[in-house]
């Protein structure tokens, strides 16, 4: 990943003020590295990761993959190569869908399997692969704590077998006996599926243990 002048502004409701969130950002991602973006809480850090993604349009500046830019045209052909942990388990859960819904709706979008029995496959690997298993995949995300709502959607960003993952403050909502789990967790996953991660946090004592 290659970043070169990104900005991001936003505009307040009644338009009269302007708040620069990202002003000139510039840095590099070497594929497989494990690479942590710290700041203050408002520092813009969450900005910087959902622009990455073009979940939030950049205002100017050039974002790279693989020596592509990514631009509003073409982004979602990227979707696959690059996913997100977003940093709240508890929000960014459909509280009206299934874990198998959930985790499978990505593998919907993007035509991963052939038959229906195919897909239940795919996701109960998934659930294992983050330490959750088949019985569960009928379950509502009320059902579960948020240390294993947070693994239900690092399985659902791992459902497209990306390269590059940004991980927003994935523990942070966590309880601290849980957040050395998690954390050992994506980073087994990263040296066994050879992922490349943009570690988001604002705790150093986190980034310390990575």
């Amino acid at each position: 990943l290659e970043v070169e002048h990104l900005k991001k502004t936003y505009t307040t409701r009644l338009g009269s003020n302007r708040v620069e969130a990202l002003k000139d950002v510039n840095f590099t991602v070497e594929r497989g590295e494990f690479v942590a973006i710290m700041g203050e809480s408002g520092s813009g850090k969450t900005t910087l990761g959902r622009t990455l993604l073009h979940l939030y349009n950049p205002t100017s500046g050039k974002i790279f993959f693989d020596g592509e830019e990514i631009n509003k045209e073409n982004y979602r052909n990227y979707a696959k190569k690059m996913q997100i942990i977003f940093q709240d388990p508890y929000a960014s859960l459909n509280p009206r869908m299934t874990v198998e819904d959930i985790i499978g709706e990505a593998l919907d979008v993007h035509k991963l399997y052939s038959t229906k029995k195919e897909r239940r496959d795919k996701i109960i690997e998934l659930l294992k692969l983050v330490g959750l298993n088949a019985e569960q995949a009928q379950r509502y995300p009320h059902e579960f704590s948020g240390g294993q709502r947070q693994r239900i959607g690092i399985a659902r960003a791992l459902a497209v077998s990306p390269e590059f993952i940004v991980c927003d403050e994935p523990v942070s909502a966590l309880d601290v006996s849980i957040q050395a789990q998690i954390i050992n967790m994506l980073y087994d996953m990263q040296k066994n599926m050879k992922l490349t991660y943009l570690f988001i946090a604002h705790d150093l004592a986190v980034v310390c243990k990575l």
